[in-house]
């Protein structure tokens, strides 16, 4: 599918939420899964009991029991689950734009889960996929949100499905009023952190940090890295540079030039084995990094150190 849609930033001044289905999902004692599926609106779904798989493409996130996931539209994807996997989910637009409206059906019932022979992927409705799509202007949501006020939002889903299974008269405007108290909660979430808990962050971000410069040999890619830490790429480059006062290029560059000094110190590795066990596969490469770094090329340092 090409990208037809077009993308519009609104600041929260111009949001208008549209809640357009929820639901309550158990999938009680076996494998159940959603299918790979083009979503059309954005979808939420907030885990309240086990463990739900994430899967897109190229990546998978494991969501556990407390956390949430705000999944864009046009972004391929399905869920997978096993055990007593339970979760609310809420179909939702941050602006309504009726030009292109569809309702429900167009997505399948989650609730009775499948098994993997029944159907593989949805298919695409053809007239959705040139919905306008819109995004707050003024925050950005990571792959997936700790919920610290697990009870108090589990009851608003509650509440806010309650209110869209009744049909009643004013529904619209008590779905609106409950969603965007969720949607503030979320929003609470992502932005304010107690001091106690700052200080937790840096310090699970730095081991998290060191455990991968450990890994020599990794190459670094700083967007598998985002999601592995449950940040979007922009927001952990600009987490990682408020934490460790340097950009995570230079950082890892600084990281691996002052072990490569260590390696090539030893007088045990030729440059081209330092180079391997750094994680370059190029030697080239690796010696115009460390003669730029250092000011000699590697084989220089390692002769020079090997003879005093």
């Amino acid at each position: 599918m090409g990208e037809l849609y077009v993308e519009k930033k609104i600041n929260f001044s111009e949001m208008n939420l549209y809640t357009r289905f929820v639901q309550h999902v158990k999938w009680e004692n076996r494998i159940c899964y959603v299918p790979w599926r083009i979503l059309y609106d954005n979808f939420l779904f907030f885990v309240i009991k086990d463990t739900i798989m994430l899967d897109f493409e190229n990546i998978s996130i494991e969501v556990n029991e407390g956390e949430l996931c705000i999944i864009p539209p046009f972004l391929k994807n399905r869920l997978r689950a096993k055990d007593n996997a339970e979760y609310y989910g809420i179909h939702f637009d941050f602006f309504y734009d009726d030009s292109e409206a569809f309702n429900a059906e167009v997505y399948m019932p989650e609730k009775t889960g499948l098994s993997r022979s029944e159907l593989l992927e949805m298919p695409i409705e053809e007239r959705l996929v040139h919905r306008d799509v819109y995004y707050p202007q003024h925050i950005q949501f990571p792959e997936k949100i700790r919920i610290h006020k697990r009870v108090e939002l589990q009851k608003l889903m509650e509440k806010l499905l309650l209110n869209f299974d009744e049909k009643k008269f004013g529904q619209e405007m008590i779905m609106k009023s409950i969603f965007y108290e969720i949607m503030y909660m979320i929003i609470e979430e992502v932005t304010q952190v107690s001091a106690d808990e700052e200080l937790e962050q840096s310090e699970a971000f730095l081991r998290y940090i060191q455990d991968y410069s450990n890994c020599y040999e990794k190459k670094i890619d700083i967007a598998q890295m985002a999601l592995e830490y449950g940040m979007s790429p922009n927001k952990f480059r600009e987490y990682f540079c408020s934490i460790m006062k340097k950009t995570p290029k230079k950082y890892f560059l600084d990281y691996k030039m002052s072990r490569a000094k260590e390696l090539l110190g030893t007088g045990r590795y030729q440059v081209s084995e330092v180079a391997y066990l750094l994680g370059y596969d190029d030697i080239f490469y690796f010696s115009k990094l460390f003669k730029r770094k250092e000011g000699v090329s590697p084989k220089k340092y390692m002769e020079d150190a090997i003879r005093s």
